[in-house]
């Protein structure tokens, strides 16, 4: 009879308890999620961002199989909120929706109030978007060429607005570029902006499509320009900025979800998978497409490399400009 090795059973025994150790952990870590997640919107109601996120919840909460509860948290035109989500545990239960203004806010504030690189997780591009350039109808011009020379004859004479940084920050380049001497007046977010538009205390401004495009169709406001290098397909007429004479703008807004740096990467991954797949068809993606918006899923890994060109960008043109917070 073949003698047993004396250790034979008590590493069996070892394994076997070690088999059952591991299950009773992982039946000890719940599948995430277990409770509502919150997103935490940095803008007012009414504004670009959270249009998508609301037409991106009902979805979401559905697939998660959790409530996903919107958190509108505004000021310093989106810093407030964007901080408030830096700061928050890292367990994927709280989340924020940035847009591009995220990638300026550092670059515009001394002390900067948060690294967009260093103190998030990325998990997901929502949506990309061109930005319209409208008028007011009282304005008396027609095309963006006729409104240049308004302006060039009548210095300071007329407003700009803005309810984020690169909503600022894009129209003080272009206007700088243009040679357009106009006064900047801040909004706390795109709604009150759009608000502002429509009661003429701003001539002009630079908006996304989910805020600007309704306003357009209902002639409350006049189309002149689209900032991307391409025409805008639901609205096909308004001209390009480079077929207009500026050569060289492309400027596209962006929303984005990210999560508190050190978020562990199977939440990452979930969420991002989930929200892919949210975008890839279904009501929202409808809603999103019917408003103008294009819808570009990709990696976590992606989307990091996409934030590290935004902020070199960015940074760059400020510094460039010498655009102030103040401006």
């Amino acid at each position: 009879m073949k003698q047993q090795r004396p250790f034979a059973r008590p590493l069996a025994a070892f394994c076997l308890s070690a088999v059952f150790a591991g299950n009773a952990f992982a039946a000890a870590t719940p599948a995430f999620p277990v409770k509502p997640i919150r997103v935490i919107v940095p803008f007012p109601p009414g504004g670009g961002t959270d249009f998508v996120m609301r037409a991106i919840a009902p979805q979401l909460s559905e697939q998660l199989g959790q409530q996903v509860l919107i958190d509108n948290r505004a000021g310093a035109q989106g810093v407030v909120g964007t901080q408030i989500g830096a700061r928050a545990i890292n367990d994927g239960y709280t989340l924020t929706i940035v847009d591009a203004a995220t990638v300026i806010a550092p670059a515009l504030i001394s002390p900067a109030p948060f690294d967009v690189m260093k103190d998030f997780a990325p998990i997901a591009i929502l949506v990309e978007q061109p930005y319209l350039i409208t008028l007011h109808p009282s304005v008396p011009a027609k095309t963006m060429a006729e409104f240049v020379k308004l302006v060039q004859a009548n210095p300071g004479k007329f407003n700009y607005g803005s309810g984020s940084a690169i909503s600022h920050v894009s129209q003080a380049l272009f206007y700088s570029t243009a040679k357009l001497n106009m006064t900047h007046v801040p909004y706390r977010g795109t709604g009150p902006l759009m608000a502002a538009s429509l009661g003429n205390e701003v001539q002009t401004t630079f908006t996304g499509p989910g805020a600007a495009l309704p306003q357009v169709k209902a002639g409350k406001l006049r189309l002149l320009a689209v900032t991307s290098n391409k025409r805008f397909a639901q609205a096909p007429d308004a001209p390009t900025l480079e077929e207009v004479g500026f050569k060289g703008t492309d400027i596209r807004g962006w929303f984005g979800m990210l999560a508190p740096a050190g978020t562990p990467r199977a939440v990452v991954t979930k969420l991002n998978t989930t929200i892919n797949g949210i975008l890839a068809g279904g009501p929202a993606a409808q809603i999103l497409r019917e408003r103008g918006y294009d819808l570009n899923p990709v990696s976590p890994e992606a989307f990091g490399k996409f934030l590290g060109a935004e902020v070199s960008r960015w940074s760059k043109a400020i510094k460039e400009f010498g655009v102030k917070a103040s401006e």
